[in-house]
């Protein structure tokens, strides 16, 4: 796989530069972590969705996508997710390379002109007279990200889930929702959210990938220039806590006037996940053991609850490796509930007492070895990776990290899924009669 350089732009800003020569297009992100907060998120979700709605040098949404256009079609998205106890906000652009352009335009700087875009954004959006964003950006993203919030229920599956981490996480920072509410969204003011920008500004914390030919040097080149003079001294520093699990499982369910249940369970790790999560080969055990939990093709939910007992639609498992959490999710019949509970259990359970089947555990070995070979392939799951292990505090590179799960054993995965401990269920419980064609052979 390609090297990954590091460089400082200034005390608040990092540069992650990987230089890779395969693509014709180039990788631009700004990676914003700020500390995920029930008061502070909606206003920087909110913030970030304001800020592309007009700027100094792009008045209008419209002007914008019209200079996206005159750099030869790149592309410009936002993403916007919790990561353990932290908020993050990320821009990222895709544009064509250099060397690719006609030779018309082959001096265009196009990552000097997106950085230029991006920076124009982020730290000179319009304003009114007295200073504050502009009311009319305002209360046009407080109302679609009001129809976002109320558009959740919509889908049951991920609904269901964010009610799980709400319910198992309450008072924690990873408990809250970083959309907030309707009605918390609804009262802010164009005021609250010009001093939240301020704030953020001089306190966030930047990290900035490339993936592309450019060198490290034209890319810290473009950076200073488009953000002169943007240089907090002190920018946040975010940790997460691992989860603390109750002293009792905790249980809860939703009615909902649909035909399939959404059954969400989860398991935690606790205080001792604090010293798993610094030694690399537990690590490594521990994604051996989600995979072959929940993930791959034959994982064991798949072929003993889904497939071998019909107790479900669909049964996936993901592990969150910052705060020690394992979860299930599965879409079932509401009256198979108490069945489906105690199969996924017995599942679990099987791996705990060490009655593993040394095959099952090569395969799942072999399912993560050709993730990680396809990794190579993607700029965005490249960025992925390196951003998730820089969150995590986890600097192996894909090949270390993938030559440590091949040394995995049956032992190991026993280990680390002993110190799984029951935390939340919830379920959102169908309470309607209809059903659609085929739902009994439905997999989401």
């Amino acid at each position: 796989m390609t090297d990954t350089k590091t460089l400082i732009l200034n005390p608040a800003a990092t540069l992650r530069h990987t230089r890779d020569t395969r693509f014709k297009t180039a990788r631009l992100s700004l990676v914003w972590v700020l500390p995920a907060d029930p008061d502070s998120s909606p206003l920087t979700t909110l913030l970030f969705g304001i800020l592309r709605r007009g700027s100094r040098g792009y008045p209008s949404l419209s002007l914008l996508n019209r200079r996206l256009d005159e750099l030869y079609g790149t592309t410009l998205t936002i993403r916007n997710y919790l990561h353990g106890d932290s908020h993050v906000v990320v821009y990222t652009a895709e544009m064509p390379e250099q060397a690719f352009l006609p030779p018309a335009d082959a001096h265009m700087d196009i990552v000097g002109g997106v950085m230029e875009l991006l920076a124009d954004m982020i730290l000179r959006p319009l304003r009114e007279v007295n200073g504050n964003l502009r009311t009319d950006a305002v209360e046009k993203e407080k109302q679609s990200l009001c129809d976002s919030l109320r558009s959740l229920r919509n889908d049951t599956r991920a609904y269901a889930g964010n009610r799980l981490r709400e319910i198992m996480c309450e008072g924690e920072p990873y408990g809250i929702s970083i959309g907030g509410t309707v009605e918390q969204v609804s009262a802010i003011t164009p005021a609250q959210v010009t001093v939240h920008h301020k704030r953020l500004l001089s306190s966030a914390r930047l990290e900035v990938f490339y993936t592309g030919r450019a060198s490290e040097d034209e890319v810290a080149a473009a950076f200073s220039k488009a953000f002169a003079g943007w240089s907090p001294a002190s920018p946040c520093q975010v940790s997460s806590a691992v989860h603390v699990p109750p002293q009792a499982p905790r249980s809860d369910s939703e009615d909902m006037a649909v035909s399939q249940g959404k059954l969400c369970m989860a398991w935690s790790c606790g205080e001792s996940f604090h010293t798993l999560r610094s030694d690399p080969d537990a690590l490594a055990a521990y994604a051996v053991c989600n995979e072959l939990f929940g993930v791959m093709q034959g994982s064991l939910l798949f072929r003993f609850v889904r497939e071998e007992r019909g107790l479900c639609y669909f049964c996936d498992s993901a592990l969150d490796m910052t705060k020690g959490i394992l979860w299930v999710s599965c879409g079932i019949r509401p009256d198979k509930r108490g069945e489906a509970e105690e199969a996924i259990r017995e599942q679990l359970n099987a791996m705990q007492t060490g009655r593993i089947d040394p095959a099952d555990v090569e395969l799942a070995k072999l399912s993560l070895q050709n993730a990680y070979r396809q990794m190579g392939d993607s700029q965005s799951s490249l960025e992925v990776f390196a951003l998730g292990r820089l969150l995590n505090d986890t600097p192996d590179t894909p090949e270390e990290e993938l030559a440590r799960i091949l040394r995995v054993t049956p032992a190991d995965v026993a280990r680390v899924a002993a110190g799984f401990r029951p935390d939340t269920v919830f379920f959102l419980n169908g309470t309607s009669d209809d059903t659609f064609e085929g739902e009994e052979d439905y997999d989401e």
